[in-house]
């Protein structure tokens, strides 16, 4: 992706490292937070499809504003970590990769109080809300945010009929055949000046047919009652979705909320006039999501 000016300033300034793991070279970023306010915590952050960690610049520097920490690695298969490997992953990478580097994190705290919360977008809201039923690491977070999350496309998205039906045979047959996901940009944000600058960076927006068919498959199974049950009940969750997202399809994000144990706090937010990509939005539906993030880490319990 070349190097376009992102339309955001930012106050501080984050560090970039890679680190080797089974096989993939991982770039990792952090963002430290303000010395100058309170600590609020570390944010986990699993990235959408086909994302760079530079598309979180503003989010990310306005949380580490805040007395938030972040981390952040590119996952196997994306362009920072996999660049001559692009979409190559699966299922049982995806959550490997999500406790290698969780549990680094976990190890390295020297608060054992220290807050953890989960946060990810799209397929990586995906990702995060499975790991609140299934992850290794789970009882060890705090909270788990989701923005707009891949449980289901949306009808405008939806990939061809036939396609669908015959995903689970190619997945079989050629799992590493890739296919380019043909997002709308328009579909991604209203901000003018961000769709500019996703237009002219020029995103490696290809797949896999392994790494859709796992996609697909898990959010899925978030709209699956006996499945959404087994959500570890002391953690908080917060699902942030666009009202105008016609990419992932906020009715589903909706059932899965619904499905959720009544013993959960859960919250379904839906951003209005808000696309896909609520952290690029416009500065008034961006603002209105970072409020309702903030105050959802700050109500969160250390322990």
């Amino acid at each position: 992706m070349p190097a376009a000016p992102i339309p955001y300033q930012a106050k501080n300034e984050p560090v970039e490292s890679y680190e080797d793991y089974n096989g993939a070279h991982f770039k990792i970023v952090r963002w430290k937070p303000d010395s100058s306010v309170p600590y609020l915590g570390k944010v986990f952050y699993v990235h959408g499809f086909g994302e760079d960690s530079i598309v979180y610049t503003r989010f990310f520097d306005n949380l580490a504003s805040n007395g938030v920490e972040v981390f952040f690695f590119g996952q196997r298969g994306a362009q920072e970590t996999s660049p001559k490997a692009i979409g190559k992953t699966d299922e049982f990478h995806v959550f490997d990769d999500v406790d290698h580097f969780l549990k680094g994190e976990l190890d390295a705290r020297t608060d054992p109080n220290e807050k953890f919360i989960m946060m990810g977008h799209s397929m990586g809201g995906g990702i995060v809300l499975n790991y609140g039923i299934h992850g290794k690491y789970r009882d060890q977070l705090r909270g788990i945010v989701a923005c707009g999350p891949l449980v289901e496309l949306h009808p405008k998205s939806q990939v061809n009929i036939v396609v669908r039906k015959l995903q689970p045979l190619i997945n079989k047959i050629a799992p590493w055949l890739t296919i380019d996901s043909g997002l709308n940009f328009d579909h991604i944000t209203s901000d003018d000046s961000w769709r500019k600058w996703l237009k002219d960076s020029d995103p490696v927006l290809v797949g896999t047919i392994r790494q859709y068919n796992d996609m697909f498959v898990r959010g899925s199974a978030l709209l699956d009652p006996a499945y959404v049950a087994k959500w570890d009940k002391n953690i908080p969750v917060l699902v942030v979705h666009g009202t105008d997202d016609f990419i992932n399809d906020i009715e589903a994000s909706k059932k899965f909320d619904s499905l959720l144990p009544a013993q959960v706090q859960h919250e379904h937010y839906p951003a209005a006039k808000g696309r896909h990509s609520l952290f690029i939005e416009k500065q008034e539906i961006y603002d209105a999501v970072f409020d309702k993030v903030i105050k959802f880490i700050e109500n969160t319990k250390n322990n």
